[in-house]
């Protein structure tokens, strides 16, 4: 089968599928053949053992994230691994990466705790947009913790990775900011087939769905950190909000792309 002949069979298999099939095609014969998308588009005559190739669409198909499938996923403009063993970054935390930047404007030196790094994304784009910052990212998965530490590799920037249940095996107090994209779904609530792909670790935050939330803002109390800046669950608002009420701390909620309610920042005076 040549190279345009396979691209037509894929693009119809997972038509269903992909809202942009043709290019989810090419996404992947590019990483089958390990050749760039312009490789792929001046080669179209040529002939394709086929069968590795389909059988990567056989699992697009079955509604396994093409990131998965590549282990790759772009975020804030790079490049990283992804592997089932971490949550695929979505483009709303961009905005929580922009938040903290401009949190930390004027801080020396500023001090990020980050609680459930996964993939490593939200701490490596920090080091790479704050180079003084000094970084510590936590996870309570060894497996995800082998993904940050490989893309922390791959983007040449120094983190301090811990294994810890939130921050069991972190005793710092008083630091700049505490950071965090947690698990924020009730632990009934259905999720969509793609999903299924991805470690339930990193989706359910409890019965409720705010519970580690609400951890994370304890922590924020008790260890005397200055500002807290924290990715939520889109009707999320009013438990913050309710949770907060009967303390002094200051909270503004933000908004992602879509207009939805999407987190929060609290800090102290």
């Amino acid at each position: 089968m040549l190279v345009k002949d396979a691209l037509v069979e894929a693009t119809k298999r997972i038509k269903g599928i992909s809202a942009i099939p043709n290019k989810e095609a090419r996404i992947l014969l590019a990483s089958y053949l390990h050749k760039d998308q312009i490789w792929i588009i001046t080669h179209d005559n040529e002939p394709l053992e086929e069968e590795g190739y389909f059988e990567l669409i056989k699992r697009r198909v079955n509604n396994e994230p093409i990131e998965y499938i590549t282990n790759s996923a772009s975020f804030y403009g790079e490049n990283f691994y992804v592997d089932s063993n971490a949550l695929i970054p979505r483009p709303e935390t961009e905005i929580l990466i922009d938040l903290v930047v401009s949190t930390c404007k004027g801080i020396k030196r500023p001090r990020i705790v980050e609680i459930g790094t996964g993939s490593g994304v939200i701490s490596i784009m920090l080091s790479l947009l704050i180079p003084d910052a000094i970084i510590t990212a936590i996870d309570i998965s060894k497996e995800a913790l082998y993904v940050a530490k490989k893309n922390a590799e791959k983007h040449d920037v120094h983190i301090e990775f811990i294994h810890s249940d939130l921050c069991e095996n972190f005793h710092e107090n008083n630091f700049d900011m505490l950071v965090s994209n947690p698990p924020y779904i009730a632990n009934k609530e259905s999720l969509h087939v793609g999903l299924s792909y991805e470690p339930n670790l990193a989706l359910y935050g409890g019965n409720v769905g705010d519970e580690i939330l609400r951890k994370i803002i304890d922590i924020y109390e008790e260890k005397s950190v200055k500002y807290l800046a924290c990715e939520m669950g889109y009707d999320q608002k009013d438990k913050i909000s309710n949770y907060l009420k009967n303390s002094d701390i200051k909270v503004d909620f933000y908004k992602d792309l879509a207009g939805l309610d999407r987190g929060f920042i609290i800090g102290r005076s």
